[in-house]
Order: structure tokens, then C-alpha cells, then sequence
């Protein structure tokens, strides 16, 4: 919810505390739920929502940003995270450094950019983790381990090329098989 009641509210031109004054939820709970500190109570969401003219179900949280959201920043910015974690697959462990950098410094700016960050880097970290037992198994029994490895990695750049091309296309990134370390 960090950025949608930021978002609704700056899209009817309030204030913190001029949303405060219309809906009768202090100015400070307001602050608290923009900025994911608390998460809203349903009647504080529906007072929100009602003040707003908006469904309550729109400050709902989940992981997917309103559609506008998503239009309106994804296609500068996006693909360079995916862009950045192939880079990464040549460069052992730049693979999660250069896009979790990009993620340090732009996830304050908009929320797309949060999540886009996130699935990379969970993504990276993930096959990571996979990728160094493989690698110690193919020490000892090679015939195991190289064809172990050579799988993580192609599916891991596999993976890459298809949501670079998908967020060129300014279509939902999807990584399958991967634990959310950062969530």
C-alpha cells in the first residue's frame, strides 16, 4: 500500500493533511500507511477510499501496481534491471551487486521500480544458491555436477533474456522457481 494511497492522493491533489481533514483519519496514520509502517484497518481503508471517490479494493495490498502506476515510469527503467543481472551472469556475483545498486538507488522513486528490483534480485540470489552447490558437487563427481551447473546457469540467462524483452514490451516480469528474500 506504500505508494497506492500516496499515488490516489496526489492524484486528487491532497495533501497529508488535507486527506486527513476530509476523511477524520489523523495526518499521522496516514503517513504511517504511505510509508508501510502500519498496514490500514479495513475501516480506515474504506473512510481513505470513500474521501478519495475511489473502491476500497484499489488501496487494497498486494504485490501487483495499479495499471497506471505501471504505464507510467516501468518502460524507462525497467529493463535495465534484467539488463543488468545478464551483465551479471558473466561476472560472478555482479549478477545480484549491479541490480541490487540500481534497486538501492531508485526504489524510493517509484513503487514499479521496488518490485522490479526485488524480483531480479530474489531471482539472482535464488540461482546463486543453486548454483554453488552445483558447482561444489561437480568437484567431486563431475559427470553430475557440470550438466547440474550448465542447467542453472542457461535457465538463469534463459530466464533474463525473456523479461528483458517482456519489460520492453511493458509486460509483467515473471521468475518462476525463486524464494522472496526481499520482500
Amino acid at each position: 500500500m506504500t505508494s497506492k494511497l500516496a499515488h490516489y492522493r496526489r492524484n486528487k491533489g491532497l495533501s497529508q493533511q488535507q486527506l486527513a481533514d476530509v476523511s477524520g483519519v489523523s495526518a499521522r496514520t496516514i503517513q504511517r500507511i504511505e510509508s508501510g509502517k502500519v498496514e490500514a484497518h479495513p475501516a480506515t481503508l474504506k473512510m481513505l477510499a470513500d474521501s478519495l471517490e475511489i473502491g476500497t479494493e484499489e488501496l487494497m495490498v498486494n504485490d501487483q501496481l495499479p495499471k497506471s502506476l505501471e504505464i507510467k515510469n516501468e518502460d524507462k527503467i525497467k529493463p535495465f534491471f534484467h539488463i543488468l543481472a545478464l551483465i551479471g551472469l558473466f561476472l560472478p556475483v555482479f549478477n545480484i551487486i549491479l541490480p541490487g545498486l540500481l534497486w538501492f538507488f531508485k526504489k524510493d522513486e517509484d513503487q514499479a521500480y521496488d518490485l522490479e528490483g526485488k524480483l531480479v534480485i530474489n531471482f539472482q540470489i535464488t540461482m546463486s544458491l543453486l548454483l554453488v552447490p552445483s558447482v561444489v558437487l561437480m568437484v567431486f563427481v563431475f559427470s553430475v555436477g557440470f550438466p547440474l551447473v550448465m542447467i542453472i546457469y542457461f535457465y538463469a540467462l534463459v530466464i533474463c533474456a525473456i523479461n528483458i524483452f517482456r519489460s520492453i514490451n511493458k509486460k509483467d516480469s515473471f521468475y518462476p522457481l525463486t524464494y522472496r528474500f526481499l520482500r
